[in-house]
């Protein structure tokens, strides 16, 4: 009886998911094109690992992820569905990514059903509630929370080479505590970057995107192939980060 590849099996099922359906993000599949074998991925804010499950099959045995998610519970079906926590090139770390190292709440805001575990994000710096509040309760948890250079260094990562950022408007505290890591590593980058999100921080999606042009990046939004764009508009919410040395290859 032939061997049911499991792995392999979610990675092609994502993909064509992704290209095909409205289900899941369109730029999920685009991965394959992004990230070679041998390859060091970041997942930061990989709920229950869809994109750090297609990192992996990218990245392949010659490769690593380390996928973070502080809220341990986030979407327990999909997480055994998907099985990342269990891949052999995949690292969990259970813990959130922020601008300053230490511990801090995380807030989960709760519907009638229970937790939306997909819109948490973390109070540091947080204004308000912004896009959770139309939700009808939120609780906070308190987690720790790394830097991404803090991350690099203890885990002795020599390069990063792909970063994904989905952290609910948080994004720009992620980069500015990897700041050695995006400076010295340049890995290609994918952001969810949404003004809804950010205003809870009090920053702008065009402060994100600036401070990686001003470090050598350029960005792109899918339109059936990775096009340039100047600025951030309602009608993409993820972005692709490329160095500029390397962005011509980029379609």
């Amino acid at each position: 009886m032939p061997h049911f590849d499991r792995p392999r099996w979610t990675a092609a099922t994502a993909n064509f998911l992704s290209r095909w359906t409205p289900y899941l993000d369109t730029e999920l599949h685009t991965l394959t094109g992004l990230v070679k074998p041998g390859d060091v991925c970041v997942d930061v804010g990989s709920a229950a690992g869809l994109y750090s499950q297609a990192l992996s099959q990218s990245a392949g045995t010659t490769g690593w992820v380390h996928s973070i998610e502080p809220v341990t519970f986030s979407h327990p079906f999909w997480t055994r569905v998907l099985g990342t926590r269990s891949r052999d090139n995949i690292t969990h770390h259970p813990l959130a990514l922020g601008a300053e190292p230490g511990r801090e709440a995380i807030r989960v805001p709760f519907t009638r059903r229970g937790p939306a575990t997909s819109r948490a994000f973390l109070a540091w710096k947080s204004q308000s509630l912004g896009s959770t509040s139309e939700f009808l309760d939120h609780v906070d948890m308190l987690v720790d929370v790394e830097t991404l250079d803090g991350l690099c260094a203890r885990e002795g990562l020599r390069r990063v080479d792909f970063l994904k950022i989905d952290v609910e408007g948080g994004e720009l505290h992620v980069l500015q505590g990897g700041q050695r890591t995006v400076e010295t590593h340049l890995p290609t980058m994918l952001l969810e970057i949404e003004k809804r999100h950010t205003d809870r921080y009090e920053y702008s999606p065009d402060e994100v995107v600036d401070w990686l042009v001003s470090r050598g990046y350029r960005m792109y939004a899918w339109r059936r192939g990775w096009h340039p764009v100047d600025r951030v508009c309602p009608h993409y919410n993820n972005y692709l980060f490329r160095p500029v040395d390397r962005a011509n290859g980029t379609t």
